[in-house]
């Protein structure tokens, strides 16, 4: 048996998510046991599975993953009960053929809690979302259109604003406390229509509901990034904005 963990950190994809997630936890994480792995695949196939098998464990279905076998090696000896909290980054994909907005807000019920199923957290329109910063005083407003959120247009999209952010695996603790700022305060000028707002991190579900509004009233969707609220929500005593 391994050494209990502390956390479990599941990532849709194998490269990018978890090269920057690697940066974030060497700068807020350090003393911390976490363990990472990668489902492979999007948010609605992770909602197909579990609506095929509402007893489905998670870890379980990590452990048999098709599509990354290595998650049965990284898993070894591993059961939900020896994590303390569990951690799911996923994409909207909202323009992807299965995007089905029932099912977004479905899942987000099911993983809300990180010491029950899992918390999970969701990036806007993608992970690359953490790098397309116009300014920071253009950021709060910033959306892109439905039609620019396909990977390979986004993706060359997001390298266009402020330099600093382009790639954040060499980004200083000071840039991703700026990124942790503007995010919070994004999410909160998303639900709420304030800015200048920093006390809490918007629930999931709220920030989905109103992006699914944006979508359904102007065919655009707020960018907002997953990390730097997750930096929030388990480390919000060090941030004082």
């Amino acid at each position: 048996m391994n050494p209990k963990s502390n956390i479990l950190c599941i990532f849709e994809g194998e490269k990018r998510e978890i090269q920057y997630f690697k940066t974030l936890k060497n700068v807020y994480f350090s003393e911390l046991s976490i363990l990472v792995c990668s489902y492979g695949n999007d948010i609605y196939e992770l909602y197909k599975e579990l609506k095929e098998d509402e007893d489905l464990d998670v870890i379980e279905l990590l452990r048999e993953s098709k599509n990354v076998p290595k998650n049965e090696e990284i898993l070894e000896g591993y059961e939900r009960d020896n994590f303390n909290q569990v951690f799911l980054f996923f994409d909207i994909e909202c323009q992807d053929d299965q995007f089905n907005t029932d099912h977004l807000l479905s899942l987000i019920d099911i993983f809300s809690e990180e010491t029950e199923n899992g918390k999970v957290f969701i990036s806007y329109p993608m992970i690359e979302a953490i790098r397309d910063i116009p300014t920071y005083e253009e950021y709060i407003s910033h959306k892109v259109t439905i039609e620019n959120c396909t990977g390979k247009k986004y993706k060359s999209l997001s390298v266009n604003g402020l330099q600093t952010f382009n790639d954040p695996r060499h980004s200083s603790k000071e840039d991703w406390n700026q990124l942790v700022k503007i995010n919070v305060e994004k999410g909160n000028y998303i639900t709420l229509g304030i800015k200048g707002e920093f006390i809490n991190v918007p629930e999931q579900k709220e920030i989905a509901v109103k992006q699914i509004s944006s979508i359904a009233e102007e065919n655009r969707i707020f960018v907002l990034s997953s990390y730097p609220l997750f930096i929030f929500h388990q480390k919000t005593s060090n941030f004082s904005f």
